[in-house]
């Protein structure tokens, strides 16, 4: 919020200087237009952009998160529990057949984003301050896992539904519990629309044919939550040490930094 509190006056401040400094006769919506591509923290991005003057630049751009996957194998809840068997009054013990599970982590998502680049001091300098917006998904990961002996365990109906509830797969030190179909599903989901702000040098519509752009920034994404067969899990509840590092990256890390590469071209 201090960030916010500093850059958004100034951006106002250039914002409206360009108004009143902007030269109609050189530049105008569409006039002039431009394309480019780059590489960064959002992923592979596609942006066009046109000046509306001097010191004003609006551009559209799309980025696509390449598929990172990871897999690998973790441990299934040894359950204990036992019931009375009704016909024979004895106690019998439940055992869940099987000791790991596999299971998929997977990164990707597609994040649109319009951005207006002012520059203070025009033609001079390509200097810029950047704000605006990013929208796409509101889930930035996913885990997924799936065991058919688990789904044989849950459809038993000698097993009671107590048991079946103890059957969990351990990440860490946290539990994600598996559905009656023998499914592990959960995600990471952050706000949809997320404000941004940033600054560089370069143009999006170079003032020769080719040029390059670098951007520093951030997304103003708002606090991570867990979701866990589409239902929220508070993380503190379970973790049993408060020191833990996972829950202080959810709770603290709420601003995506952005940090970009583009090479443009003007294309008339």
């Amino acid at each position: 919020m201090k960030i916010l509190r500093t850059l958004l006056p100034l951006v106002a401040l250039l914002f409206c200087s360009t108004v009143q400094a902007q030269k109609v006769e050189d530049f105008g919506v569409f006039k002039h237009m431009g394309a480019g591509v780059s590489v960064g923290t959002e992923g592979i991005g596609i942006n066009v952009a046109t000046p509306v003057t001097n010191y004003l630049e609006l551009g559209l751009g799309v980025n696509f998160m390449p598929g990172v996957k990871i897999k690998g194998d973790v441990d299934v809840n040894d359950i204990k529990y036992t019931y009375t068997d009704a016909a024979t009054g004895l106690s019998v013990p439940v055992t869940i057949p099987m000791s790991e599970v596999n299971i998929q982590a997977k990164l990707a998502r597609t994040v649109f984003d319009f951005k207006a680049n002012v520059y203070p001091f025009g033609t001079k300098n390509d200097l810029f301050v950047a704000a605006g917006f990013s929208f796409g998904g509101k889930k930035i990961a996913k885990i997924s896992g799936h065991s058919e002996d688990v789904k044989n365990f849950m459809a038993r109906t000698d097993v009671p539904e107590a048991a079946k509830d103890q059957v969990y797969a351990e990440i860490d030190k946290y539990q994600v519990d598996f559905d009656r179909n023998g499914d592990v599903k959960g995600d990471i989901r952050v706000n949809a629309f997320r404000p941004y702000l940033g600054l560089g040098y370069g143009r999006l519509v170079p003032k020769h044919r080719l040029g390059f752009r670098v951007e520093l920034g951030c997304q103003f994404m708002g606090k991570m939550k867990i979701y866990q067969n589409d239902k929220e899990v508070n993380i503190n509840e379970l973790d049993k040490d408060k020191d833990d590092d996972v829950s202080k990256f959810v709770d603290k890390f709420k601003v995506y930094p952005v940090l970009k590469f583009t090479l443009a071209g003007r294309l008339f």
